[in-house]
């Protein structure tokens, strides 16, 4: 079911031992193996777009229930309702700076922050669902809500389907590959960088 994002997470595995190393060749032969799972040297997946189509779709689907979660606490804490998007502007900051910044280091080819920015996936999906399911249960029950709520419960869910599904697909693999090849290529400069200045 999520096989495309298993592979990425093996390949930034694989990678992360075998760059450990200083031996150019060997980066050399990873490298090309990483050529042959990114395909074109330029396209789609070069420009990231599975990522930043992922973190939209994310994005959209955390704002939509932020309403409704703010209006609730703002009542129960009895403070005042005008002030709700203070709440809904905080949230989004904070949700903006986790995930921008995380994938601004896997486009670097870290994998740790593919595992942080899925583990954010993962949160997303079950606020969609949960407030999904809020939503439904309180229009059953005859508790006050409208219509709009509903809908637009079911458009965060189809939201965060189509960020995962971004991310699961083959491009996402190629993406990864083009980051990893880019990593290994500037732990070579690296390498070459120490030895000439060892020479001087």
């Amino acid at each position: 079911m999520i096989n495309h994002i298993k592979k990425s997470l093996e390949l930034g595995a694989a990678v992360d031992k075998q760059i450990t190393t200083d031996d150019p060749q060997h980066l050399e032969s990873v490298k090309d193996d990483l050529k042959e799972k990114m395909g074109a040297p330029v396209g789609l997946h070069t420009a990231g777009v599975p990522l930043i189509f992922s973190a939209l779709f994310a994005l959209l689907s955390f704002a939509i229930p932020q309403l409704s979660i703010w209006d609730t606490i703002f009542g129960w804490m009895e403070w005042p309702q005008h002030a709700v998007f203070i709440g809904i502007i905080i949230t989004g900051l904070v949700y903006c700076l986790l995930v921008f910044p995380s994938l601004t280091l896997v486009s670097r080819g870290c994998l740790p922050a593919l595992k942080f920015y899925l583990v954010l996936l993962l949160f997303t999906a079950v606020l969609a669902v949960l407030y999904l399911l809020c939503t439904i249960i309180m229009l059953l029950s005859g508790i006050e809500s409208h219509m709009g709520f509903l809908i637009g419960a079911i458009i965060g869910f189809v939201f965060i389907l189509a960020s995962v599904k971004c991310l699961n697909s083959a491009m996402l693999v190629k993406t990864m590959a083009f980051y990893l090849h880019n990593r290994v290529w500037r732990r070579q400069l690296k390498i070459h960088h120490r030895q000439l200045t060892k020479r001087k």
